[in-house]
């Protein structure tokens, strides 16, 4: 582990010193790239902030608006909104491997407990050294400590099983070497008299033959009586501790981006360097000097070139196949008709509301054939690839021959409405492109749109359900660009 946390800090030692903002790692000889149009911003900034489509008249609003500044006051919005607050919680979960069933068996009401801690922390933009050091040094009941939780989600609650998975995801760690996993030896874990209710505590008479631990070069000692976790955790979140911060800011990076500067984001090795070291350098500083706020680094990096670049070979913007809950939830907000979710698991059985977006369930137990298809994030694992956002053949099926979304696109109270409010066929091309593209209809594909009008003879319904399937079945609207 040493030998390339080594590489690292020598990466991190690259000088910078004419670097503002992210922008002057994007500028050559003067020149600044160009940026993508309006309609592009606007459903990547979406998409990537919220997990969600604008509605149309959202889209109309900000696309027919004159305002110089709309991109940043658009970015300041959805920064506010609960939508941000919910994907980015979810994106968490995925991470923590909030789940109700094995092999997490966290149970619905320690997901629930689980799943609002994070809400909050992201609500009240917790610095991240002080979440992680809540996370890590958690006690007590997972009902009534919902941080708890992170030591109940272990199949194997061995302490190198936590700790490697500590290093997984606050260092990119995917084979740590070393015996950090004494800091962890002290956890005991006693079960009361509520159904699937566990206390986590701390044997602090536990003795050990070390007085301290080396990690990373570093003497960390060991005092009887007290909790080890602390030790480890004052390393770990320390200002000291670049390689701490880096790898959150490469992930925030992959996560509104597509791609990591370190991809894959969670594997950090000599091997895997940074494809921009200077650029990772600046944000892990940037990062420390705003006292680890993550809204403001997020904020950053959405109002750059990185991420409003029109040329990704440019930026670094990648297009990337949607997650599947957004794939989901965005057919369910274009026709009004949301799938019904349940938890199987009882104590209790959990029903969703109608109107449940799949981006809230919080719970990778509870699930849907839609999104079992698409790739839904398992939450066995912590690893960024248990999304699959590859696309198939099965998939593609769906979206051309389902009866399931055929029945959703006709009975759509949504669709429904846009056909009585939409004087004229030309109209009603511009609604539905809105609706499910985020933009208005090129004037080749409002040409295409009546020409298939004349010659299939088919009702006003008719043509808007034809045209929101083929805007469905398209890349563009698969993918996130």
């Amino acid at each position: 582990m040493r030998i390339y946390l080594i590489s690292f800090v020598l990466l991190f030692s690259v000088t910078i010193a004419t670097a503002q903002n992210i922008d002057s790692f994007f500028v050559t000889k003067g020149e600044k790239p160009a940026l993508c149009n309006d309609e592009v911003f606007l459903r990547r900034a979406y998409l990537s902030v919220t997990g969600r489509l604008p509605s149309k008249e959202k889209a109309a609003e900000f696309l027919n608006s004159s305002d110089t500044n709309k991109r940043t006051k658009l970015i300041d919005t959805l920064l506010e909104s609960d939508e941000y607050l919910t994907y980015f919680g979810n994106l968490w979960g995925d991470m923590l491997r909030i789940k109700s069933e094995f092999p997490s068996n966290l149970w619905p009401n320690g997901v629930q407990a689980y799943n609002r801690w994070v809400h909050e922390k992201l609500a009240s933009n917790t610095p991240y050294n002080q979440l992680v050091s809540e996370l890590l040094l958690s006690k007590g009941s997972n009902f009534r400590t919902p941080a708890v939780n992170f030591y109940r989600a272990f199949p194997r609650k061995t302490p190198e099983n936590i700790y490697g998975n500590i290093q997984l995801l606050f260092l990119g760690n995917r084979k740590p070497t070393d015996n950090g996993n004494v800091f962890f030896t002290q956890i005991r874990y006693k079960s009361t008299k509520e159904w699937k209710e566990e206390i986590v505590y701390i044997d602090y008479h536990m003795k050990t033959p070390l007085n301290q631990v080396n990690i990373d070069g570093i003497s960390l000692p060991l005092t009887e009586n007290d909790d080890w976790r602390t030790v480890y955790v004052n390393w770990l979140t320390s200002p000291k501790n670049q390689r701490f911060v880096g790898v959150m800011a490469n992930r925030l990076w992959y996560w509104i981006l597509g791609q990591g500067l370190v991809n894959e984001p969670d594997d950090w090795n000599a091997q895997n360097l940074p494809s921009k070291p200077a650029l990772l350098d600046y944000l892990t500083k940037k990062f420390i000097a705003s006292g680890y706020d993550m809204k403001a680094l997020v904020r950053e990096i959405l109002t750059s070139y990185a991420f409003q670049c029109a040329n990704s070979g440019v930026g670094t913007f990648k297009a990337n196949r949607l997650n599947a809950e957004v794939i989901v939830d965005a057919i369910a907000d274009i026709t009004g008709i949301s799938d019904q979710y349940s938890s199987r698991v009882p104590e209790p059985f959990s029903y969703f509301p109608n109107g449940t977006h799949s981006v809230e369930l919080g719970d990778a137990t509870v699930s849907s054939t839609t999104l079992e298809l698409f790739g839904r994030a398992s939450r066995d694992v912590s690893l960024e690839r248990q999304h699959v956002k590859s696309l198939n053949s099965r998939q593609l099926l769906f979206l051309m021959n389902s009866s399931e979304l055929e029945t959703k696109i006709r009975k759509s109270p949504v669709l429904n409405d846009l056909i009585k409010n939409q004087p004229t066929l030309n109209d009603i091309c511009k609604a539905v492109t809105l609706t499910v593209l985020s933009r208005y209809p090129t004037e080749k594909e409002m040409q295409l749109f009546n020409s298939y009008s004349n010659q299939n003879k088919l009702t006003t319904k008719q043509l808007c359900y034809d045209l929101v399937w083929m805007e469905l079945n398209s890349s563009e609207f698969l993918y996130n660009h």
